[in-house]
């Protein structure tokens, strides 16, 4: 009956068939197939007892011949059952098999949860927060007819009000409604009790635009839009109203102070308005006309073709399409060019029309957040990547130790996806485990987040708290990533070569199809890793670079106090008097060496001045147009205390802001546009009027550190009444201390002006580089934990590779060959496998450097970083192939030798 069997094992494949109690002519052809399979292991050599062994357990081996032998034996039949119901069961019954057997192994199994956990977290989290800035649907009626409005020189800009206001007439045809919306900040309170607020103004037609209902009273409308300074009313953002107003339902009514006047909070917004810009959510929203009276200057807001920093925002008529739009906004512009006003002298000014639902901030910077968006988002997959691949290396290891039990099933009759089937639900269960916690870690960032005050020149409020968008993405992810460290092994487990595999493993040889999948993985982990690294080491140097950028201003050690004087308290012709005392103060400080008065500091995030200026020796050719250029009104002290260099010409003089004293000074940008190679100083410049130039200073930088040179144009303060100003107080003592000294001084001259910033120009130019330091700070952490999690797979692979070579090892060792040889050899192949992943992820990183140079200068291909990396992770990771190796080599020939594998 059983042929070559010894009795025992004989005696025992009859029990476990008869056992399972399976009918003719099935029993027989079960019976048959267990006979032939330990013929084979005979014949190879294998002992009785170790065969007895495949058994284990006899009542599981009897339960799984039992269910193997009733599953038609069809290639799909163990994923296809007869009936759709059956397949519950089964699917909850290998659940709760699959929880037993990862039971058996607790440090396994939490430490697979805990790492997933990790990788799952923080993908789900920087999806969240590229979620709230980027992705998130606008909370606006209709969106999809809905347009934001900028104007195009070159660049896209924010508009103009009177540009808004000839935009809005010359398209009335084809757009039901035209909103403007700028952004100031207030000092609300009084005396010692103020506290600066971000003030969102808007025209009347906006909220109308927006569509979205009041929590409370109601919303600023087209009544509110009618008289300059003559609507005092504001509508509270919902959170300052929580936070201010502990949620009174009672504050419509209300008075709030702004600036020293008083106003009437008619209404509070909805829940979910969180502005007109991302992440800028608003304390109070004020009408549009109020705009010279909360953020009061020498120029008027509402009138001035030069004052650029208002958004536009339309809704277009029913079947109107978009280029519709754009047509009669392209008839506008041309009327102004034709006109000739403001900007509209050249060919290629003109309106740019763009769907509100595709807009983050506004196009030049919506270009790079997407790009630094899709690169974190692809550092973080990379880690995630790599904790796949350890996890893969770990299953496939489990699922060599396994290889009895998987070949006993496959011997019974089991198809390879009845076997296939529990080892992905260990997967699945895993992974399960892993997107729990992720999911957790994402929902406590988001809470960490809504705390966070970052210090930036703008009221930044992210809200990343996760939605139903971000929970179904961190699920998909869970189940990918169980599919991605779960398949290979479990399919490689299950090959169909099983028995030879066992063969070449038991023998000490590890099977050539697993020593691929390992070696596939390694490879893979040192490409992320490495990838990672230089990622990194180049945004990290991108951050450097921008570091060693001249900012062109503030290189000494100079304090920044931004104050506003209130226009019910400083009438226009007391303002430069009280600016000059307040200089007069600070310069009697200690130490102080020089005083400067800007009204439009350099990197000022919030407010952009421009203007049109043109060569008046051009005589008007069309060709040439007008240019841009910056603007700003500074006093006699200004580029002492900046650190600006005079380099031809003079500074401002007391007399230069007198009556008919029309002077301006220039940069080098702009008198290289102007006059290239030649003296500026005495020509003039077409501006509003013509302005002669009596000094050229060297070009600053204006907008960020990494901008080209951008034309500036400078005006006397003292021919302006400017009622918000920028003190600049140099000092050859220690900035902080000065900056505090001047604030002392500030409420001796008047304790109710309270300063809307107190800074250095250190830290003012450091917030132009915030994101990006973020940025290299989160790369940094994730490169960090990628190359700790990629070094310990690695150091696990080749480890339990070594252990499968044992018993060659001590063959070699029997056989004379020296413990150095033998540690050459081993570690030989695994540095094999370090250089092919350095390789494959060196050109990766080259693709990523391309993306990333054009996302941030300074930071694209470098040599040094191409050559340093690698070579520093070969060393690394060549430590973790040659550890194993070394201690292989002093094993014991006979301990060896008796190594089963």
């Amino acid at each position: 009956m059983s042929r070559g069997l010894p009795p025992v094992l004989a005696a025992t494949v009859a029990r476990v068939v008869a056992s399972a109690g399976l009918e003719p002519p099935r029993r027989d052809e079960v019976f048959e197939e267990l006979v032939a399979h330990f013929e084979d292991g005979l014949a190879a050599g294998c002992p009785a007892g170790e065969l007895l062994a495949e058994f284990g357990d006899l009542e599981e081996t009897t339960t799984l011949l039992a269910d193997a032998a009733r599953i038609p034996r069809s290639a799909d039949s163990s994923l296809q059952p007869t009936s759709r119901f059956s397949m519950i069961p089964h699917l909850a019954r290998e659940g709760r098999l699959a929880v037993r057997r990862l039971a058996k192994s607790p440090g396994f199994a939490a430490t697979a949860m805990l790492t997933l956990a990790l990788g799952i977290g923080a993908m789900t989290s920087m999806f969240s927060l590229i979620n709230a800035i980027v992705l998130r649907p606008w909370p606006i009626a209709a969106v999809e007819n809905v347009y934001d409005v900028f104007e195009k020189t070159g660049g896209t800009q924010p508009l103009t009000n009177p540009d808004l206001r000839d935009f809005e007439r010359g398209t009335k045809d084809v757009l039901l409604a035209v909103a403007g919306i700028r952004y100031a900040r207030a000092q609300a309170g009084e005396g010692a009790a103020t506290a600066p607020v971000a003030v969102e103004l808007v025209t009347g037609s906006y909220f109308g635009i927006v569509g979205l209902p009041p929590s409370l009273g109601r919303l600023l409308g087209p009544g509110d839009d009618l008289a300059p300074g003559g609507h005092p009313v504001v509508v509270l953002g919902y959170r300052y109203w929580q936070r201010s107003f502990e949620s009174d339902p009672g504050v419509v009514g209300r008075a709030i102070r702004l600036n020293g006047r008083s106003y009437t909070i008619v209404g509070v917004a909805a829940r979910r308005y969180q502005g007109n810009v991302r992440v800028m959510t608003p304390d109070l929203v004020a009408p549009m006309m109020m705009v010279n009276v909360l953020s009061p200057g020498e120029t008027d807001v509402l009138e001035s073709r030069d004052m650029h920093g208002m958004f536009g925002k339309a809704r277009i008529r029913p079947g109107v399409s978009q280029a519709t739009a754009q047509g009669a906004a392209d008839r506008v512009a041309a009327d102004l060019r034709q006109q000739r006003v403001g900007i509209w002298r050249g060919e290629g000014s003109g309106f740019r029309l763009i769907p509100t639902k595709d807009t983050i901030l506004f196009p030049d910077a919506d270009r790079f957040l997407r790009g630094l968006s899709a690169l974190l988002l692809g550092v973080v997959g990379l880690l995630l990547l790599v904790i796949c691949a350890n996890l893969a290396g770990f299953l496939l290891a489990r699922g060599i130790d396994r290889r009895r039990e998987i070949a006993v099933q496959l011997a019974i009759g089991a198809t390879r996806g009845r076997v296939l089937l529990p080892l992905m639900m260990e997967s699945l269960l895993l992974g399960v485990g892993g997107g729990i916690g992720g999911l957790a870690m994402a929902a406590g960032l988001g809470r960490v987040l809504a705390h966070v005050e970052l210090p930036l020149p703008i009221p930044v409020a992210l809200d990343a708290a996760p939605d139903l968008a971000v929970f179904g993405f961190g699920a998909v992810v869970a189940l990918i990533s169980s599919l991605v460290f779960g398949l290979a092994p479990a399919l490689r487990a299950t090959a169909p070569d099983l028995i030879a595999s066992l063969r070449d493993e038991s023998t000490g040889g590890g099977g050539r199809g697993r020593s691929r999948l390992r070696n596939a993985l390694v490879v893979g982990q040192v490409s992320v890793c490495l990838v990672l690294l230089i990622t990194t080491a180049l945004l990290v140097r991108g951050v450097q670079a921008l570091r060693h950028v001249d900012p062109g201003f503030g290189t000494a050690p100079t304090a920044v106090i931004s104050v506003t004087f209130p226009i019910n308290r400083y009438a226009p012709d007391q303002r430069l008097t009280a600016i000059r005392a307040v200089a007069s103060r600070f310069r009697q400080l200690g130490g102080v060496v020089a005083v400067g008065v800007i009204d439009n500091i350099h990197l000022n995030l919030m407010n952009t001045q421009t203007t049109a200026v043109r060569n008046p020796d051009d005589n008007g050719a069309a060709d040439r147009g007008s240019l841009e250029a910056d603007r700003a009104s500074v006093d006699t002290g200004f580029f002492a205390a900046a650190g600006i260099e005079i380099v031809q010409g003079r500074e401002f003089q007391a007399q230069d802001g007198g009556p008919g004293a029309r002077v301006a000074v220039v940069n080098e940008a702009l008198a290289a546009r102007l006059w290239p190679g030649q003296n500026p100083i005495g020509r003039h410049v077409l501006q509003d009027e013509l302005v002669e130039v009596v000094g050229l200073v060297r070009t600053a930088k204006i907008r960020s550190l990494a901008e080209a040179p951008r034309p500036v144009i400078y005006s006397p303060l003292s021919g302006g009444r400017p009622a918000s100003v920028w003190f600049l107080v140099r000092t050859t003592g220690d900035a902080d201390r000065t900056a505090i000294a001047a604030l002392g001084s500030l409420k001796a001259f008047d304790r109710e002006l309270i300063p809307t910033a107190v800074t250095t120009t250190e830290r003012h130019i450091g917030t132009t580089m915030l994101p990006v330091q973020l940025g290299a700070m989160l790369l940094s952490a994730l490169a960090a934990v990628a190359m700790v999690l990629a070094v310990v797979g690695l150091y696990g692979t080749v480890s339990y590779a070594v252990a499968q070579r044992t018993r060659e090892v001590g063959v070699r060792l029997a056989l004379g060959a020296d413990g150095r040889s033998v540690v050459r050899l081993l570690a030989r192949d695994g540095l094999k496998l370090v250089g092919w992943g350095a390789g494959i992820g060196s050109l990766a990183a080259g693709g990523v450097a391309v993306m990333l140079g054009r996302v941030l200068a300074g930071a694209g291909f470098d040599v040094m970083t191409f050559l340093a990396v690698p070579l520093g992770l070969g060393l690394v990771v060549g430590l973790a192939a040659w550890l194993p190796a070394r201690r292989a080599a002093r094993v014991s020939p006979v301990t060896a030798l008796r190594h089963e594998g």
